[in-house]
């Protein structure tokens, strides 16, 4: 039997029309500002917000939330839609949830509404951890003329997709080396097999790398460090804005960076979806909303 709660999706990339699916197992649930292809059933579709939107309990929507505070981050949408719009169709006491919610905030807090930022769930960001490695190491087969076995590759950072990262390359045959700050962390990178440094001896060892690849989400690759990587490497930023790569000296430099954003939606969509789901239904079981 499902849960007697009316679930709404409004916007975001290819991941929400299956989070949109697998709420549907637990929900009555809508999703606006995509097309068929891309929601399956049993998800009630509503193609653009024109066509009406029902009255929901749960708005989920994506991430970012919005790029401007009034119109839904909606890229599969045939048309805009409204913040406004959206906060008209929510019952009493109804939730929201989405990742980031950046200029948006202010406007649910005028309505008086509670919103969720799941993307703060240590659980979402966890489970992401492997989609978001494997799409990297997708990214980099793609991108690199030579085979990872063998390549000699720097990984930024050491925390939940740096550390997935490293374990995966080095079973690939790389020769991985990692950076961190935290002397812990250099320790468990070691026992994986690999190479460790500190930051301060980054710019000395830059230049002997075939790729480079950054999780921190502040500027650790600067100029200086750009100058002595070699023109043919690789160097794939995952970090969320604003990246931790020297983009204007990248570019003077003649450097080859590719700013890696939202990889699990790309690269794969249904775990992601699935993943977002499961954030979102273990967040309204705390707050018993949904059963457990």
């Amino acid at each position: 039997m499902k849960n007697p709660k009316t679930v709404m999706i409004a916007g975001g990339d290819l991941r929400f029309g299956y989070t949109a699916a697998a709420l549907s197992e637990k929900f009555e649930t809508y999703a606006v500002g995509f097309t068929r292809q891309i929601v399956p059933e049993p998800v009630n579709l509503i193609e653009s917000a024109a066509d009406g939107l029902p009255m929901c309990d749960i708005l989920v929507l994506p991430m970012p939330v919005s790029d401007d505070g009034v119109l839904v981050n909606a890229p599969f949408s045939q048309s805009n839609i409204s913040l406004k719009g959206l906060i008209s169709r929510l019952r009493p006491g109804a939730l929201v949830l989405g990742g980031r919610f950046g200029k948006a905030q202010a406007l649910f807090e005028e309505s008086g509404i509670e919103t969720v930022d799941y993307l703060a769930s240590e659980e979402l960001s966890i489970r992401n951890a492997v989609p978001t490695a494997e799409g990297a190491i997708q990214m980099m087969l793609e991108e690199m003329p030579c085979t990872v076995y063998g390549s000699r590759v720097l990984i930024l950072g050491f925390g939940r997709i740096g550390s997935r990262m490293a374990s995966t390359l080095h079973a690939m045959g790389a020769e991985v080396t990692v950076a961190a700050r935290d002397v812990v962390k250099r320790a468990q990178a070691e026992m994986l097999g690999c190479r460790s440094i500190p930051f301060t001896e980054l710019e000395a060892v830059a230049g002997t790398f075939d790729v480079i690849c950054n999780t921190v989400p502040a500027k650790v690759v600067t100029e200086s460090v750009l100058e002595k990587i070699r023109k043919e490497a690789l160097i794939l930023d995952l970090a969320s804005k604003p990246g931790g790569i020297d983009w204007d000296a990248a570019q003077k430099l003649g450097r080859r960076v590719v700013w890696a954003l939202s990889l699990p939606g790309k690269t794969a969509p249904v775990t992601a979806g699935e993943i977002i789901a499961k954030t979102i239904l273990h967040i309204l079981e705390e707050r018993r909303i949904a059963d457990a």
